[in-house]
């Protein structure tokens, strides 16, 4: 049924009757009976492992620890700094009751206990990616989480990637790196119930679309072109394996056939060999060049396929427990479908992020899921608008409050209906406006101003699509 924009919050604090704040804990149509302690779902279960992980019965489920079925709905961006800037720290010392925000042994427990209460009041149930886990899982989790681990620093929202960054994932030195952060990050966690699963690069920079320069997929700040592995790794020298792997690839793209390489490229090289043996030999890509977008695809693919194997054996080693997620891919460009058949092969669930209308998703939706046979977690997505301090906001820009609210809750309500959906985690918690110094190019909009205030309607939209969440996801299609 379609709500008109005019009835669209009257219909929302309807849904809400009856409906209190600790009595629908965690996003549930649920009282506290009917859930587990980790937010699972007692109207459905399945064989209880101790750790979280998938099942697939009408749909696909996270499973609790307990065996309970599982759906999560998260929250993103929880920086403490954006409650300590010199705008609302006298606000945010009154609301926390805390007199110096700076006195850790304060202000973490306080602005934690609000958290927590603040994810009740709304209906969250996981944390996600971007977020303060040594402040939120101390002294122990309270609520399911994502555990970042980041073997390759090369997001697409930072403004310059350094090329060496971009790493030789086929040398010993990158699988050694992999090691030392599984020791220190998995291995300590291995036995914790409340973690969901280990995600890596928040949408790393894959595909020619993701590296070339432009604005932000949407919105922000002018970005230089970033490398990418394809173009790094052909140029090292004859003694990188990166360089080795190259060669192997287009070798037997060109069955062997050196005269057809150099057709392709404008080179003189009269071996494989001779063009292993050659350093910096194409600094650039020719994108009209339909044959070397195919060899850098390719050989993406074998790079993609070696950093996933490398990474999940490292955490393997040190956790067998847990769920491997693996990067957020970004669904705004063309990486999902380039290099979902790659790493579908090694994760339990597609985490990927975008920012669009339900419409404007489902086609990638419907695409995606067919394509990995894994259930779907849109990891970092929201509805925006222009304010005063908020001049570029990130993600789809709406007119108004209330049609912000409406998008919100259409997403949610169909998303969830999906069988193979498992997971939104909402993009952020409180307005990182212009008045934070770090977001002068680019802002997010929150669930709240930047003072701890909501916004009715966003709030009672979550609240009432939130509050009805299994509802939605086993009702009969």
């Amino acid at each position: 049924m379609k709500i008109s924009r005019r009835n669209f919050s009257t219909a929302i604090l309807g849904s809400l009757v009856g409906v209190t704040g600790l009595g629908r804990v965690l996003g549930a149509t649920a009282t506290n009976k009917e859930l587990d302690r980790f937010g699972g779902w007692k109207g459905r279960t399945f064989k209880a492992t101790g750790f979280f992980r998938m099942q697939r019965d009408e749909r696909w489920w996270l499973v609790t620890p307990e065996g309970n079925a599982f759906l999560s709905f998260g929250i993103n961006h929880f920086e403490p700094d954006l409650f300590r800037q010199a705008y609302n720290r006298e606000k945010w010392q009154q609301r926390l009751g805390v007199a110096d925000l700076d006195d850790a042994a304060k202000f973490t427990p306080a602005l934690r206990a609000w958290f927590l209460e603040t994810c009740r009041e709304y209906g969250f149930n996981t944390v996600g990616h971007h977020n303060a886990l040594p402040v939120l899982n101390r002294p122990t989790p309270a609520v399911p989480y994502l555990q970042p681990i980041v073997f390759l620093d090369i997001p697409h929202w930072r403004p310059v990637v350094a090329d060496a960054n971009f790493q030789d994932v086929f040398a010993p030195e990158f699988v050694a790196h992999c090691e030392r952060l599984a020791t220190q990050i998995a291995a300590p966690l291995k036995d914790d119930p409340f973690l969901l699963g280990y995600v890596m690069t928040d949408c790393p920079l894959f595909t020619e679309e993701d590296c070339r320069e432009r604005p932000d997929t949407i919105g922000g700040a002018q970005r230089a072109a970033r490398i990418g592995f394809p173009r790094r790794l052909r140029n090292l020298g004859p003694a990188a394996p990166g360089k080795q792997a190259y060669v192997r690839t287009v070798r037997k793209l060109y069955r062997d056939r050196i005269e057809d390489f150099n057709t392709t490229y404008g080179t003189t090289f009269n071996s494989f060999d001779a063009l292993a043996a050659t350093a910096d030999w194409r600094p650039h890509t020719e994108l009209s060049n339909a044959s070397e977008t195919r060899d850098n695809v390719a050989f993406l693919h074998a790079v993609v396929d070696r950093y996933y194997r490398t990474a999940k054996e490292a955490i393997r080693r040190h956790d067998p427990n847990h769920l491997f997620i693996g990067d957020k891919l970004n669904g705004n460009t063309d990486a999902m479908d380039t290099v979902l058949p790659v790493t579908s092969r090694y994760t339990d669930v597609v985490l990927y992020q975008m920012y669009g209308r339900y419409e404007t998703q489902q086609p990638g939706l419907d695409r995606w899921s067919k394509l990995a046979g894994k259930p779907l977690i849109n990891g970092d997505a929201a509805f925006t608008m222009v304010t005063d301090t908020m001049p570029r906001p990130y993600g789809p820009v709406a007119d108004n409050l209330t049609q912000r609210a409406q998008w919100t809750d259409e997403f949610f309500r169909r998303a969830f209906a999906r069988p193979d959906f498992v997971g939104w985690h909402y993009c952020g918690l409180i307005d990182a406006s212009q008045r934070v110094p770090r977001k002068q190019d680019r802002q997010h909009s929150g669930l709240l101003d930047g003072f701890g205030n909501p916004y009715p309607e966003i709030q009672h939209a979550i609240q009432a699509s939130s509050a009805e969440l299994y509802a939605i996801a086993t009702r009969p299609r």
